[in-house]
């Protein structure tokens, strides 16, 4: 199963109606999606029933934005893959085209 920023994006869109081009890698839940507790708790316990991750009881308050999100995703799945588009045609990534891209890592976890 894949989960990524844009599986993110469908789920705040449809359950709390956050548009998609509000939710970026730097985003902030509650600070700038005005995200309370409850709707921070909400859609964790959506990423662990959709990835199988297991989120300690304290990861609203540490788990503050979209890349601290991604990032604890990715550091508990069992494989985690870039999508090709990250390489765009070139054999291996490079530095400057990872900043280029603006940290925009496709991330895909998958978990068996």
């Amino acid at each position: 199963m894949k989960f990524n920023v844009d599986t993110l994006r469908h789920y705040l869109l449809v359950q709390q109606g956050i548009l998609p081009e509000r939710v970026k890698l730097e985003t902030s839940f509650k600070d700038q999606l005005g995200m309370s507790d409850e709707k921070v708790k909400s859609m964790l316990a959506f990423v662990s029933s959709y990835t199988g991750v297991i989120f300690p009881r304290d990861a609203s308050h540490y788990l503050s934005d979209v890349f601290d999100l991604l990032i604890h995703v990715m550091i508990r799945s069992d494989e985690v893959d870039l999508g090709d588009e990250f390489f765009l045609g070139v054999a291996e990534p490079g530095w400057q085209a990872f900043l280029h891209t603006k940290f925009s890592i496709p991330i895909y976890a998958h978990l068996n």
